[in-house]
């Protein structure tokens, strides 16, 4: 029996497996099959790239405040044979089947205090949002196996405590980032009022997806639905705005966290614009003065 059918063999025990632990558990599997061909377009038009990759996400709440989330890609690189000693610094043809731990860890919300939550294990630990290249995000190392992927990054190996200030906005809740910079939309429905989008992040973030509704009228969120990695929706924010002279303003905010039950509201009173400062009233002289 030749590698590919032992890798074809197992991969199949372990769909399986997984698939039997889904309806015994209610473990949540999700996953995506990806094939990436590459062909040089000069001399004899060779192979630059063959990658064929089998994403699987596994999510379990272990109880009501903690859950495990892993995601495992089984990957077949390249075209196998070694004919050459150079094909010896070649991954895909010395090892062209492969199963890779991208993610793993147990997340434990309310840990020691209702304001910690623990992230231990294998994880990708976000620090800010840019489009591509983002300085502040270097908790993770680059995965530069494929170059043309640029910005892919392996996860660490980690403890990761968060702590938040008596509420229920996450730092990624917070973040003073455009939406069209953060997120990819997609126009799902069209109601009375409201546009229905929903956005997927460009880059990692706390959620896998969020569901906004924007007023027809100012085109500003109403509501935003927010959901995990499991497709589960944890966080709600409603919106309340109001109009100060020529501007849309954000006057409440209230967040509910659906997993603990608890809302927090944001108020934002006493707000002015025009009041007739420019830009040489925040230059650093200034500020000294």
């Amino acid at each position: 029996m030749n590698t590919k059918n032992i890798f074809l063999i197992l991969l199949l025990v372990t769909v399986s497996s997984i698939t039997n632990a889904q309806e015994e558990n209610s473990l949540k599997l999700s996953g995506d099959i990806l094939t990436d061909q590459r062909l040089l377009l000069k001399d004899d038009y060779n192979w630059a790239w063959n990658e064929n990759r089998l994403s699987l996400k596994l999510d379990k709440q272990i109880s009501g405040e903690s859950k495990f989330y892993s995601e495992v890609w089984v990957r077949n690189i390249g075209l196998p044979g070694i004919v050459k000693s150079s094909d010896l610094y070649n991954k895909g043809i010395v090892d062209p089947y492969n199963l890779e731990i991208r993610e793993a860890y147990v997340q434990v919300n309310g840990f020691l205090s209702k304001n910690i939550d623990m992230t231990i294990g294998r994880q990708q630990i976000v620090w800010g949002t840019a489009d591509k290249l983002n300085p502040t995000n270097n908790l993770n190392p680059y995965d530069l196996e494929d170059i043309l992927d640029f910005g892919r990054k392996r996860g660490s190996d980690a403890i990761n405590l968060q702590y938040y200030i008596s509420n229920d906005f996450s730092y990624d809740n917070m973040e003073s980032v455009l939406f069209s910079v953060k997120y990819t939309p997609k126009l799902t429905k069209t109601e009375t009022n409201v546009f229905v989008l929903e956005l997927t992040p460009k880059g990692k973030s706390d959620y896998s997806k969020v569901i906004a509704h924007i007023n027809k009228t100012n085109y500003y969120p109403e509501k935003m639905e927010y959901y995990d990695k499991a497709g589960n929706k944890i966080k709600e924010a409603k919106y309340t705005f109001k109009k100060i002279g020529n501007y849309w303003n954000a006057a409440e905010i209230e967040m509910t966290d659906l997993k603990k039950n608890h809302t927090t509201k944001m108020q934002m009173s006493d707000v002015k614009y025009d009041t007739g400062l420019t830009d040489d009233d925040f230059t650093v002289r200034k500020f000294k003065q």
